[in-house]
């Protein structure tokens, strides 16, 4: 089912708060939190550009991740909290759906005014929950880790294998559960017996990393834990994260089901990575857009030009080409494009303009900018230019290859303006 039969356990043993580990660092804020009527036991601790959010499996409270999260508190900002029943946190009068939890989370995170972007963690049945947010909270999601997360679809399969033993299963699980968690029990099982979760959204395509438990017991008496049903489990694993154009998937056979407990360090891991990955992506996003705007103020820098407004337009695409932060070789690249494939040499004329004075030592820049002057028919002005990109390289021990493009380039504009 879960894969939780014996960790449940585990979970009622490790009831105090998360934050009473002694390698812990003090916590931000430890207490609880109004959610509609009721209030969730919440812990926020730690700096940084993304908050990581962690979602505890079934019969779990938020002390199962206290051996990560400390850790992950020296780089992010971290809150945890325990589902209602669980922890601190008062049971309701009636198991909540996941929908009703996943909302929940959203109310706690707006309590605590977490906007995002976020790192959602989720463990087993927390899996089934960061999927749920992160389909209907797409813009506010930079990141999943899903650790041995729970298969709404797995049951149905191993049914097919042997449906006797999935009722064994089902029954051992049921009966080693006290009473107070009777009732999520029966909510997840009702997602397994469906074999897939209610409807939503698509989940948002951002890194995710995924870590399955490939731990067996031959002879268990769990089916479970058998070797054959790990070998789906993984495979079905795989098949789930492959939807991730920025997906990772990995294995352990040193931690059963509860891997941020055995294994702490692989949880870290995985969370540091989609860290990273996820501050990539956002750095790209921003150079795109930041492309984008500087493309629009080109634009209006060649209507200017073609006004013949020449100083305005120099003053706007100077003004553009310093916001955009593109550097050297960018902008470089940004000016031959205009030459060549835009056939706006006035406008590149502008743009490499811009990047020798940007740039004054670079001899790159300095015959760039000559060679513009000189397709626009302007042989005077691009041999200073010319001379000064050749004194560079040379005062910078640049290749002979290099230096000969630039005496060839000289030579061209003197050639010009001897022509009549």
């Amino acid at each position: 089912m879960l894969s939780i039969a014996r960790n449940w356990t585990l979970a009622a043993l490790l009831s105090a708060s998360a934050f009473t580990h002694p390698a812990t660092a003090a916590a931000d804020f430890d207490g609880m939190v109004k959610v509609g009527q009721h209030q969730l036991q919440v812990t926020q601790a730690g700096q940084g550009p993304y908050t990581v959010v962690f979602e505890a499996g079934f019969a779990s409270d938020q002390s199962v991740w206290r051996k990560v999260a400390p850790e992950v508190a020296k780089k992010a900002v971290i809150l945890i909290y325990s589902r209602a029943g669980y922890g601190k946190s008062p049971a309701r009068t009636s198991p909540l759906t996941m929908e009703q939890s996943a909302a929940e989370l959203a109310a706690v995170l707006e309590a605590r005014k977490v906007q995002g972007p976020l790192i959602l963690v989720g463990h087993s049945y927390g899996g089934f929950l960061i999927r749920h947010f992160a389909a209907t909270h797409p813009q506010q999601v930079a990141g999943l880790v899903f650790v041995d997360p729970a298969d709404e679809g797995l049951e149905a399969v191993l049914k097919g294998v042997d449906a006797a033993r999935v009722r064994q299963d089902q029954q051992m699980l049921a009966s080693s559960i006290p009473p107070k968690w009777q009732g999520e029990l029966q909510t997840i099982q009702a997602i397994l017996d469906a074999g897939k979760l209610p409807a939503m959204p698509a989940l948002p395509d951002v890194p995710a990393v995924l870590i399955t438990s490939v731990q067996a017991r031959k002879g268990s008496d769990f089916f479970q834990e058998t070797p054959e049903v790990i070998k789906i489990k993984r495979q079905r694993h795989a098949a789930f994260i492959s939807q991730f154009s920025n997906g990772a998937h990995v294995f352990t056979s040193s931690s059963g089901h509860g891997i941020q407990m055995q294994e702490p360090a692989l949880v870290t891991a995985a969370i540091d990575q989609v860290l990273t990955l996820a501050a990539q992506d956002a750095a790209r996003l921003a150079k795109a857009k930041a492309r984008q705007a500087l493309m629009g103020e080109l634009e209006q820098g060649a209507a200017l030009l073609g006004k013949q407004q020449d100083d305005a337009a120099a003053s706007r695409v100077t003004a553009a080409l310093k916001q955009s932060q593109l550097n050297e070789a960018e902008i470089n690249t940004l000016g031959f494009d205009l030459l060549g494939k835009a056939r706006q040499p006035a406008l590149a004329a502008l743009v490499l303009a811009y990047n020798s004075e940007a740039y004054p030592q670079s001899h790159n820049a300095a015959d760039s900018h000559g060679e513009v002057l000189l397709a626009l028919g302007r042989p005077a002005q691009a041999k200073p230019r010319f001379e000064r990109a050749l004194a560079l390289a040379q005062a910078g021990d640049a290749r002979e290859q290099t230096l000969a493009g630039y005496r060839q380039h000289l030579l061209l504009a003197e050639q010009a303006l001897k022509q009549p």
